[in-house]
């Protein structure tokens, strides 16, 4: 992450929703300019790609919920975007994905070597972020518990990226065991973006403990939905092509749920489909099959209720606009 000289700290809080996704914007553009070059360059390519934000906001209206301010947390914010982007290159490079939010992903305009180099290059970007917010006013104890919170949140993100891999082709897991590495690989994370933003805010205890969990169940909302997406009418949403969890033998929630609902033939239909050397085709006839066994309807009804248990968790915390820009980030 590019070091910059510090700008005077704001006289006023910002309280706006499109406010705090401008002044994450701004510190990536200023941080990766547009004459970035090497390394520099590559990381901008990455970063500034049509993305939600969402680990980025989830740190600042959780921090600015418990009366933070924004100047001294945004290099936390940038830097846990930056972690996450590095795992997208790294994550494309497994899949075998050529796009990433509908343009070349990094290893197709820069080579595989550059990929994996940038997104290590990444992840570190995340802890120094974090020292940065000390430069910024934020206490060494604040840094180095966020800083432990992200280690060990970084770790689990591995275990579950590696548990994924070991799921592949297994279509007879139960759904416990996707549960288990949903969690890992996508919660986890999410967790740690608003625990941090509390920490960072000098948050009591059960502060932490409400936007861990407030994180936690938006991150398994979110990793089933994404689930859902190659299924949805509307497949430009989806940030990666819409065959590669079939490409790659994935075992999503969708998936399970169908064969554990499906009668006998159908049962077959989806043995087939996910086994074969599938054509194009595949992915429609498999869509239909979701549908008519209702596995798509209990998948969406699963990350419902874990939004809904998202947003009572978010109950105590002091009334602010944060508070209802993070429960907006569940619907």
């Amino acid at each position: 992450m590019t070091e910059l000289a510090l700008p005077p700290a704001r006289t006023a809080p910002l309280t706006s929703p499109a406010h705090v996704r401008a002044a994450v914007e701004a510190e990536v553009a200023a941080r990766w300019p547009d004459d970035a070059t090497g390394l520099d360059a590559i990381h901008r390519y990455a970063l500034k790609a049509p993305s939600k934000l969402l680990r980025p906001l989830l740190l600042c209206h959780s921090a600015l919920a418990l009366g933070a301010d924004l100047h001294q947390v945004l290099p936390a914010a940038v830097g846990i975007e930056c972690a996450h982007t590095g795992s997208l290159l790294h994550d494309d490079i497994l899949d075998n994905d050529a796009l990433r939010r509908g343009r070349p992903a990094v290893h197709t305009r820069y080579g595989p070597e550059q990929a994996i180099v940038a997104g290590n290059a990444l992840f570190f970007a995340l802890f120094n972020g974090l020292a940065e917010c000390g430069d910024r006013g934020i206490s060494d104890r604040q840094i180095g518990d966020a800083m432990a919170v992200q280690a060990r949140a970084g770790m689990e993100v591995c275990r579950g990226a590696s548990s994924e891999l070991t799921l592949a082709g297994a279509f007879d897991s139960d759904i416990a065991s996707y549960m288990a590495m949903a969690r890992r690989k996508t919660a986890v994370m999410l967790a740690a973006a608003c625990e941090v933003g509390a920490i960072l805010a000098g948050a009591a205890p059960d502060e932490r403990k409400k936007l861990a969990a407030f994180g936690e169940h938006l991150g398994l909302a979110f990793q089933i939905r994404d689930d859902l997406l190659p299924y949805d009418d509307d497949t430009g949403r989806s940030g990666k092509p819409g065959d590669s969890d079939l490409r790659n033998r994935r075992p999503t929630l969708p998936i399970l749920l169908a064969l554990s609902l499906a009668d006998d033939a159908d049962h077959q239909a989806l043995k087939r489909l996910l086994t074969d050397e599938t054509p194009p085709a595949a992915q429609r006839e498999l869509g239909i099959l979701l549908r008519r066994t209702g596995a798509l309807t209990q998948a969406c009804a699963t990350a419902d209720s874990h939004a809904s248990t998202a947003r009572d968790a978010l109950a105590g915390l002091p009334p602010s606009p944060h508070v209802k820009a993070l429960s907006a980030l569940t619907r």
